[in-house]
């Protein structure tokens, strides 16, 4: 799985350099807020997110988050994905396919039978890919609401967020 991950990471970042670069094209930064639900653990999710414009075509999206504890499950999320932005005339609607890296520190929390009262948590770190797509909506020249769906495949914690978030681009 190690390998694949490399793999996946070395093709994305010779495909990110292989790109042509418009020097004419304005870099556009956003940092945001975002919330939704994790199917794993059927819970919510809170979290920070910051995109930055490599070049037109390809964007760089780092996030963190938080899902909150349902089932006896909670954990910590780290994402770097690559979008892939599609804009309709206009700018104010975008789609965007991604593809990314995952870092998911999941922690398992069971109860000490002898005293039913002990929380006994097991924490789970593992590194997974990320697919999934995305819509954006731009009210203003500094406001983005964005919507997506992505897919998480990590060893026995694989499963699909769904979040919505509001961001300002400077």
């Amino acid at each position: 799985m190690k390998k694949l991950i490399v793999k996946i990471i070395l093709a994305t970042v010779a495909l990110a350099a292989a790109m042509p670069v418009d020097a004419s094209a304005r870099r556009e930064a956003t940092f945001g807020v975002e919330t939704g639900y994790a199917s794993k653990n059927e819970s919510a999710i809170a979290g920070l997110f910051f995109q930055y414009d490599l070049t037109g075509s390809i964007r760089i999206a780092p996030d963190a988050g938080f899902v909150f504890r349902h089932k006896d499950l909670d954990a910590f999320t780290a994402n770097v994905n690559l979008h892939f932005p599609f804009t309709f005339p206009g700018r104010v609607v975008g789609l965007y396919p991604l593809a990314g890296v995952n870092y998911s520190s999941w922690n398992r929390h069971d109860l000490d039978f002898d005293t039913e009262t002990d929380d006994v948590s097991t924490r789970v770190s593992r590194f997974g890919v990320n697919f999934g797509a995305g819509v954006e909506l731009r009210p203003t020249s500094t406001l983005k609401i964005k919507a997506e769906l992505k897919y998480n495949l990590i060893k026995s914690y694989s499963g699909y967020y769904v979040s919505v978030g509001i961001g300002y681009i400077f």
